[in-house]
């Protein structure tokens, strides 16, 4: 027996009767998405709905693993983010597999993720939101702090795997954050 695709797994269990209790979060079959936890990032999206859960970073997850009897067969099998997957239970009884999946805590996509990195970046550098608001309100455009922001960026170095670490994030706000301060005391 061929493992099945993700994209006839994504097919089974939106048509499945259990659907709601192993695919909650499955609403669309033209958006890919984690089972679990709704995960979607804008990055799979492809020409066809097929070509989109073939690339999504999902993961096949056993409701019941291999280790414990399970099969590979369709009906045991559902998509999962990386990290619900490594938090999801290894048990024998499905039941398990339903219950965890009915606690999971919604997640919001890539692009969300990155968004919130930033505000929390943001919270850790203080001095940088009334800066914010000088640089970007009233009348401004924000294109001169938008060109901080840039310049920061361009010093800033990429962590492997992971691309701006939640430090350089913090770093890159911290030096467009002291070089507005810097400008905003010599225009007073």
């Amino acid at each position: 027996m061929t493992t099945p695709t993700k994209w006839e797994i994504a097919q089974h269990w939106a048509r499945s009767l259990r659907r709601d209790r192993f695919a909650p979060r499955l609403y669309d079959l033209g958006e890919p998405c984690c089972f679990a936890c709704g995960y979607y990032s804008e990055h799979w999206d492809k020409k066809t709905a097929k070509a989109s859960w073939e690339r999504a970073a999902l993961e096949r997850a056993h409701v019941v693993p291999h280790s414990l009897g399970g099969d590979d067969g369709i009906d045991n099998l559902i998509l999962l983010c990386k990290p619900c997957h490594q938090e999801s239970p290894d048990w024998p009884d499905p039941r398990e597999m339903e219950r965890w999946i009915a606690t999971r805590a919604p997640r919001m996509s890539k692009e969300m993720d990155g968004v919130l990195a930033w505000q929390q970046a943001a919270v850790e550098v203080p001095e940088f939101l009334p800066l914010v608001e000088e640089l970007a309100g009233e009348g401004a455009d924000g294109s001169r702090l938008i060109e901080l922001l840039q310049d920061a960026a361009r010093q800033a170095g990429l962590h492997w795997g992971v691309g701006l670490s939640q430090g350089t994030r913090v770093a890159i706000l911290r030096a467009a954050a002291e070089r507005a301060t810097a400008e905003v005391e010599l225009a007073r």
